[in-house]
């Protein structure tokens, strides 16, 4: 059996006093999508923010690619090709979206413009509007750039923070599109969602975490078809209109 290219042993991420991480363990295969879903305040974003070396873990261990990397910083992970599209998009609304770019490429020489050419033709309306501030972009299309700047980075694992939060179901859809073309092509991709229906359906395997732990691990398929974790976790699924 293959080494995964990311493993998370016994993970604890703390706050004071406050531990918002418990015990956490998971894994990715190459070229696999992995879901993180659970409500809010569930620990997704610690999780993921320790991983990308935003946050510093209180204990566990991170391997990516068999290196350690627990207490690496960020900054070196993406060198090393794992790349975090955060949640809220983060974009720097005052440059344009071209020097967004240009940032998400800072360590790739010779190579970023074709990369940066790469996403233009990904994302047209990005083409379009390169010379335009980031902050005139609708949040869609800046959702659109955050991928985009963390696809210029060359990523081999890209953690995605709630992508799809905030935004109106036609985006959703053209998102998660964007998420099955980006894993089609070979990356690697470890989701924090709390759409966790739409998260799951999207990918292989899922973990399911509540107050900081890991309820439930699984195929997603799996997990989506058991009625009590669908109805105890997963919640009721709304379509556009409805509250």
């Amino acid at each position: 059996m293959s080494t995964p290219i990311l493993s998370v042993e016994d993970l604890r991420v703390t706050y004071g006093r406050v531990e918002a991480v418990r015990g956490v363990s998971f894994t990715a295969e190459q070229g696999s999508l992995v879901t993180l879903v659970g409500a809010n305040g569930a620990g997704k974003s610690s999780v993921i923010n320790a991983v990308s070396g935003l946050l510093r873990p209180a204990g566990g261990r991170i391997t990516f690619e068999g290196r350690d990397i627990t207490r690496t910083p960020a900054h070196k992970l993406v060198g090393r090709g794992l790349v975090q599209v955060p949640e809220g998009r983060q974009i720097l609304a005052t440059l344009t979206i071209e020097e967004n770019l240009r940032m998400g490429a800072w360590h790739t020489g010779a190579g970023a413009q074709r990369s940066i050419d790469a996403v233009y033709d990904r994302f047209p309306v990005l083409a379009e509007r390169r010379a335009l501030p980031a902050g005139s972009l609708s949040g869609g299309e800046q959702q659109m750039l955050a991928i985009a700047r963390a696809l210029v980075a060359a990523p081999t694992v890209m953690l995605m923070d709630e992508p799809s939060m905030g935004l109106a179901p036609k985006i959703v859809d053209e998102v998660f599109r964007v998420i099955a073309e980006i894993r089609a092509s070979g990356t690697t991709v470890v989701l924090v969602e709390q759409n966790a229906r739409r998260a799951l359906r999207a990918a292989d395997h899922g973990y399911v975490l509540q107050s900081g732990e890991i309820v439930h691990s699984g195929p997603a398929a799996g997990l989506l078809a058991d009625e009590r974790i669908v109805q105890a976790y997963l919640g009721v699924e709304t379509t556009p209109g409805q509250h």
